[in-house]
């Protein structure tokens, strides 16, 4: 059984000078100031599927994600520590589990280390009222590890448990958590790439989409030539399909396809999606993630400004999307990076219309402070939709503020 991962934390982490801990719901939305660190807590788990990936330091700082920053610009400036510290908690084969890692780093980038580990695994009773559980701390420098763990964060705990040699079993049960990270986690940064005018397309496809949504049509034309009704076809269609348009794979030769849009109400009119405006070609790689994480594929969905360039009605629907995704037999987690009050609306109105439960949502304000750092404040729902308190109508009160002075301004003129 793949793990179901409730919460991550960091300290030291970009912003976040203190300790954050960040439930995922099913539901997860990160509203922030700009430059106050919402991109980098969606980034964080694609950080460390990318640092397990790479085999080599604990974190991988030279890849899509880590965009070769080093050391000194992944931790935060405003502590002056070299200390990295994160951790994982959730549910595994009928049990949580916990780890925690606290990794060093020389703030002249040159190099990085291990200082300790603590993993933790409650199996719980079974059979008996013994609890089956096992905990293993290990602190000791980085070069202590073996190869075959060299690129997973726990690496070889050298200790034994009760007397017993549980290295064997306590390897089987980090690697059980850690690896189906590299095949559930799926990245879309909020910079894609539009389609090419034709996409060739000769067989086969990466698991995941790339980060800039560069072969989001490729995952498409795999769909439409497994059937014309593929789930993941129809599911990215629909989309269009409530703002008046059909999305329609055009093959003019073999081995060469077109991604289309054409009026619902004119057939004979097609226009390749670069062709179209912006929003409809940024957001295809977000909705082909969304089939996708529905029948199979990738179902940890971390998303950057999914609306970016769409109109006000069309971030309405894609609400609508997101709603309908994580309420899925797959149970996908959608974390996302936002600066949509309609796309918020819309799911509050969601959850007020029973589309959705309060308990599958929560929405955490990234509040920065004036010495640098950041916090997180997370914020839940009742029943209606309504926020559980005031922290978002602060957050928001710009626009409130705005449409007073435009009132204020109308009635003066009036009375002029």
């Amino acid at each position: 059984m793949s793990p179901s991962f409730l919460n991550f934390s960091i300290e030291n982490y970009r912003a976040f000078a203190r300790e954050q801990k960040i439930e995922l719901r099913p539901l997860t939305l990160f509203f922030g100031w700009n430059s106050g660190g919402k991109s980098a807590l969606v980034r964080f788990l694609p950080l460390l599927v990318e640092s397990i990936k790479a085999n080599g330091p604990p974190i991988w700082l030279a890849g899509d994600v880590g965009r070769d920053a080093t050391w000194p610009e992944l931790v935060c400036k405003a502590t002056k520590r070299s200390n990295l510290k994160f951790g994982l908690s959730g549910l595994s084969d009928g049990g949580t589990f916990s780890i925690k890692w606290d990794i060093n780093g020389d703030l002249a980038g040159k190099w990085q280390e291990i200082k300790s580990i603590s993993f933790k695994k409650e199996l719980g009773k079974v059979f008996s009222n013994e609890n089956l559980g096992h905990e293993i701390t290990y602190i000791g420098p980085s070069n202590e590890f073996s190869d075959e763990w060299k690129g997973y964060p726990t690496s070889l705990l050298r200790e034994n448990f009760e007397g017993q040699d549980v290295i064997g079993q306590l390897n089987l049960d980090v690697k059980s958590i850690l690896k189906p990270l590299v095949s559930k986690v799926q990245w879309i940064s909020g910079v894609r790439i539009r389609p090419q005018r034709l996409v060739t397309y000769g067989g086969g496809n990466s698991p995941t989409l790339k980060p800039d949504g560069s072969n989001a049509a490729n995952h498409l034309i795999e769909a439409q030539l497994r059937s014309i009704n593929d789930p993941v076809l129809r599911e990215t269609g629909a989309f269009f399909s409530s703002l008046g348009e059909d999305l329609v794979l055009d093959n003019p030769m073999d081995g060469a396809w077109r991604v289309m849009l054409r009026p619902s109400g004119s057939p004979e009119v097609k226009v390749n999606l670069c062709d179209t405006g912006e929003g409809y070609a940024q957001v295809l790689p977000v909705l082909v993630a969304l089939a996708r994480a529905k029948f199979g594929g990738p179902n940890l969905l971390c998303l950057e400004q999914p609306e970016l360039h769409l109109h006000t009605r069309a971030q309405a629907e894609l609400a609508k999307v997101l709603v309908s995704t994580v309420k899925s037999e797959s149970e996908p987690t959608i974390l996302m990076e936002t600066h949509s009050e309609v796309l918020l609306t819309s799911i509050q109105l969601a959850i007020a219309n029973r589309d959705i439960s309060e308990e599958m949502v929560r929405v955490y304000w990234v509040e920065s402070r004036a010495d640098g750092t950041s916090d997180v404040i997370p914020v839940d729902f009742d029943s209606n939709g309504q926020p559980k308190d005031t922290t978002l109508v602060d957050a928001f009160g710009e626009a409130v503020a705005l449409g007073r002075q435009l009132m204020v301004k109308q009635l003066e003129s009036h009375q002029l």
